[in-house]
């Protein structure tokens, strides 16, 4: 049965609140602690990195919550409706460091209340959100749609982040960008937007999908065996690691490539501009049409195809501004094809794990996925690293050497088709699709059978 519109439109809602929180965060807590605060920026990078490690943690552990939970609001909703308000109070004081304390101060600050921020209350939310459309359908086709539209307002979010965050630190600290009460009165207004539209999200939203027959006394053994025994769910994991290698290999290089190969400082924001408008178009205007004709199996393999394609043709003429930009837009219509596919793969290989061991584990699957993501993105930084250290790549140099320039090339290029490539042969063999009608009619069966057992 679809969803009715003021619910899909409710679910996405939930992206673009945790984006204006992660986009935040991503993009100006680094300039944050070094500019306005004045910490020194090895010393946060380590933090932040340290940080992330323990997030990617704390990913696995709430998703085994999750699969524990039960409640009159259903497993997922009572963390949206409760994690709002926290997360919004951290970030809020992780952006309010007191002039008045120490270096070290200031860092064991940043650290208690970046973690709290993201390895605790962000986890809380966005992982469970990220489960949600398991519980709001059974439907694969919808359940892709879901994807879709939460990409894009997820995107919608990172646009409104990244054009009013310095204007209104300016606006609200006497027009001084370094203003330290310019930048908590910024961030307690994205926190407020964040918690108000959690509470649409949740009043708008409703869990249908009962998730079998497991019961609170699942243990964190049993919900792990079914997860490494789950086929297609291990393939998603290994398809994702390679994709999102890839994304922190491509994203941690543009503005060197944009440097010293297209010898334009500006045409970071170009190249970078392209692959994101093209991947809106893809999302609003080609993906939609995909799922109604394909499986999702197709379209992810169809979309890693163009993305090896455009990556290799970029080697044509790497210096070349007009080709970088054309391929870029290629590479923006692939993902907005294969992005929307990896959690709506994973609710279906989440059904196929409760098909066949009696239980859900929603919220572990999709929590694993989040973690292998993170975990790919830390290798494909030093990956990057790696491979410009090798060729003695130099950040600070006027000009690169041969091999600094090669090397640069290679991970712009080269590498990441490689990881693409990777990703589509492992998905070669997720024939899921296949399958899931028959497994959906039976799960179906079992749980209106669950149902009525229940009532009295």
């Amino acid at each position: 049965m679809p969803l009715k519109r003021t619910e899909k439109f409710g679910y996405a809602t939930g992206d673009f609140a945790c984006c204006l929180v992660w986009q935040t965060l991503s993009l100006y807590l680094l300039y944050y602690c070094t500019n306005v605060v004045g910490i020194d920026s090895v010393a946060a990078v380590s933090m932040i990195s340290i940080s992330q490690i323990l997030d990617g943690c704390t990913d696995v552990l709430m998703g085994f919550l999750i699969d524990r939970t039960r409640s009159r609001f259903g497993r997922v909703r009572p963390y949206i409706l409760t994690m709002g308000f926290p997360l919004a109070v951290s970030t809020a004081l992780l952006f309010s460091v007191p002039a008045g304390l120490s270096a070290d101060g200031k860092l064991v600050w940043i650290f208690i209340f970046y973690n709290l921020s993201t390895t605790v209350f962000y986890t809380a939310l966005n992982v469970p959100y990220s489960s949600m459309h398991c519980f709001l359908t059974d439907d694969s086709t919808e359940r892709s749609r879901l994807s879709i539209l939460r990409l894009v307002f997820a995107f919608a979010a990172q646009v409104l982040v990244n054009a009013s965050v310095f204007p209104l630190v300016r606006l609200l600290g006497n027009g001084e960008l370094l203003s330290r009460a310019g930048w908590t009165r910024t961030v307690v207004i994205l926190g407020a937007c964040t918690f108000g539209l959690t509470l649409v999200t949740f009043f708008t939203t409703r869990e249908r999908v009962t998730g079998g027959t497991g019961e609170k006394g699942i243990r964190i053994r049993s919900s792990l065996r079914s997860i490494f025994r789950n086929p297609y769910l291990l393939l998603l994991l290994a398809s994702t690691f390679c994709v999102y290698s890839t994304g922190s290999m491509v994203g941690g290089s543009s503005a060197y490539y944009a440097q010293f190969v297209l010898r334009r400082v500006d045409a970071v924001s170009m190249i970078t501009n392209a692959v994101t408008g093209a991947q809106v178009f893809s999302l609003v205007f080609i993906s939609p049409i995909l799922i109604r004709r394909f499986r999702k199996r197709q379209i992810f393999l169809a979309g890693s195809f163009l993305l090896v394609l455009a990556y290799l043709c970029g080697t044509l003429r790497p210096d070349s501004l007009a080709l970088i930009l054309a391929v870029n837009v290629v590479k923006g219509l692939a993902n907005g094809a294969t992005g929307p596919m990896v959690y709506a793969i994973c609710a279906d290989a989440v059904d196929y794990g409760e098909w066949k061991d009696g239980f859900s584990s929603a919220g572990l699957g999709t929590a694993m996925v989040q973690c292998v993501g993170k975990l790919g993105m830390a290798v494909g930084t030093a990956v990057l690293g790696g491979i410009l250290s090798a060729g003695g790549f130099a950040a600070t140099a006027a000009e690169q050497t041969a091999g600094g320039q090669q090397a640069l090339i290679s991970v712009y290029t080269w590498v990441p088709a490689l990881f693409i490539l990777c990703s589509g042969v492992i998905m070669f063999f997720n024939r899921l699709d296949f399958r899931y009608p028959e497994i959906i009619a039976d799960l179906r069966v079992r749980r209106e059978q669950q149902q009525k057992g229940k009532t009295p």
